[in-house]
């Protein structure tokens, strides 16, 4: 994942010099080996840090091991034990950090399909100016070298320059930084990292990495660090309709005493095991026109977005991870519609409707009825009874998803005045999978309808969330799709999927 120890599989030196080992850096296969003279030594803990060398002399800091076995080899009286670790951080650099340290910084970071997000229009391109443009243009540089050479005592040359007859000149303009927005975590930006060579028969060319910067508020922990970038992580696999794969990681340290020395604060390249557990494959990139918000264009819709997703994340953040775990899932089946479901019971009483106060003859009824159930031997029916009574005056879980539905319905109703229905019928298809009550439909002969089902719920839970954070969905839609992201898939296809829906109702 990291580019100077992505691949890594060699040696590995423990800090306290005792034994060796084999380090393999692989993802989820990610594994230590690590071999001593006589029986072992760790003790018990589940959980344990390791630190070491790394052939280069790099240092190690292996976090939250996990140990996954031992070998013992034995050769008479001498015994030599092999102990087999999974850490779920690899930290490599100049330092090294443990588990219970609050020192983490910063996290930068670049994934696979980040520069989908930016257009870079503005940023980088040609121009084709004239002879005599091109000229003053390469002139200035000269004299701006020269200046620098005498400065310094080094020699000068002269201005002869090479200009042919359609010169043309490829750029930079210089912004390195596209945006910058501040949650309660921290302040999050994406900057621009170019490079060039310095041009030659072979030709000259800008390379760019859009990167990603988390810096917190406070100092964190490797884990809650982690943690924290997964979250962000997922508001943008979540504007570009995919799983992102993590392409590199660095953690920037605390360290006293840098601003006065003038050094760069310490850099550590980090493999994450699970990171891109859950991706296999090249990642399809989303069209530019597909993705929810443009954080270069968008600066202050992006910024204010990108904020509350943060600063609502305690709240609403189990929620958002169970649709994450199901719009990203690649297949529709039962589980898939159970887990859609299930994310509206999740949302917190902020995001559904209000418990109804019940008029008096409303409670005495009830409390009446509570009475006389539990006054019945116990079974199935009177349980039931019991249960339905304790909810009288709460939403219901269509109650809860047709109130989200009604935050679209307001963004756009004439779109969505009729999207109840499929939100209705999602509720009674989810039903049917896990009460066993009747179907609406024969939910596998008629694949796409109910895989519309599916795609409401999502659409709603993620749409009705967005807007709540300050998503433009008009302003959004008004750019047209080319179907690279599902919600534009949804919109477009919504009026045909609704047409197909009522007829098999009718049926």
């Amino acid at each position: 994942m990291v580019r100077s120890k992505a691949d890594y599989d060699g040696l590995f030196l423990p800090r306290d010099g005792v034994g060796t080992g084999h380090l393999n850096i692989s993802g989820k296969d990610t594994q230590l080996k690590l071999l001593s003279a006589g029986p072992w030594e760790g003790g018990d803990e589940e959980f344990r840090d390791l630190h070491g060398v790394l052939s280069d002399g790099t240092k190690a800091s292996l976090i939250e091991c996990v140990w996954l076995g031992a070998t013992d080899h034995r050769w008479g009286e001498e015994t030599q034990s092999e102990q087999r670790f999974f850490p779920h951080y690899v930290l490599t650099g100049e330092s090294y950090i443990s588990s219970g340290e609050d020192k983490i910084r910063a996290i930068n970071y670049h994934f696979e399909n980040v520069h989908c997000l930016v257009n870079g229009f503005k940023t980088f391109g040609n121009i084709h100016p004239t002879q005599d443009e091109f000229r003053d243009i390469l002139k200035s540089e000269h004299e701006r070298h020269q200046g620098i050479a005498e400065n310094h005592n080094w020699g000068t040359s002269e201005f002869d320059p090479e200009i042919g007859d359609h010169p043309f000149l490829m750029y930079f303009s210089g912004l390195w930084e596209i945006v910058k927005c501040h949650a309660e975590l921290g302040a999050v930006s994406l900057t621009n990292r170019s490079s060039h060579g310095f041009g030659s028969s072979q030709g000259v060319g800008i390379k760019n990495e859009i990167t990603v910067n988390l810096e917190f508020a406070n100092l964190m922990p490797v884990s809650k660090a982690f943690q924290s970038l997964s979250i962000l992580h997922s508001f943008f696999e979540l504007c570009l309709g995919r799983r992102q794969r993590y392409l590199w990681i660095e953690a920037v340290l605390d360290d006293k005493g840098v601003e006065s020395s003038g050094r760069m604060p310490p850099q550590l390249d980090v493999h994450w095991s699970y990171c891109n557990e859950q991706i296999t494959g090249e990642t399809e990139p989303t069209q530019y026109g597909d993705i929810l918000i443009d954080p270069g264009a968008e600066k202050e819709e992006f910024s204010k977005m990108l904020s509350g997703w943060l600063n609502t994340n305690s709240v609403i953040g189990e929620a958002r991870g169970r649709f994450s775990s199901a719009f990203h899932s690649g297949a529709y089946g039962i589980d898939r519609i159970v887990g859609a479901a299930n994310m509206f019971d999740l949302l917190p009483e902020s995001h559904v409707p209000a418990k109804i106060e019940l008029d008096d003859e409303t409670n005495a009824a009830v409390e009446t009825c509570r009475k006389q159930f539990k006054g019945l031997p116990d079974s199935f029916a009177r349980q039931s009874v019991l249960s339905v009574l304790g909810r009288v005056g709460t939403a219901s879980l269509r109650d809860k998803i047709c109130h989200r539905a009604d935050i679209l319905i307001k963004a756009a109703p004439e779109k969505f005045a009729e999207i109840h229905l499929p939100c209705s019928q999602a509720v009674h298809c989810r039903n049917h999978f896990v009460h066993g009550s009747d179907v609406a439909f024969d939910y596998r002969e008629h694949f796409n309808g109910f895989a519309f089902l599916v795609d409401t719920l999502e659409f709603v839970f993620a749409a009705s969330d967005l807007i709540e954070l300050g998503w433009d969905y008009n302003s959004w839609r008004a750019k047209g799709s080319s179907l690279s992201h599902n919600f534009g898939a949804y919109v477009v296809n919504y009026e045909g999927n609704l047409r197909i829906l009522k007829g098999l109702l009718k049926s």
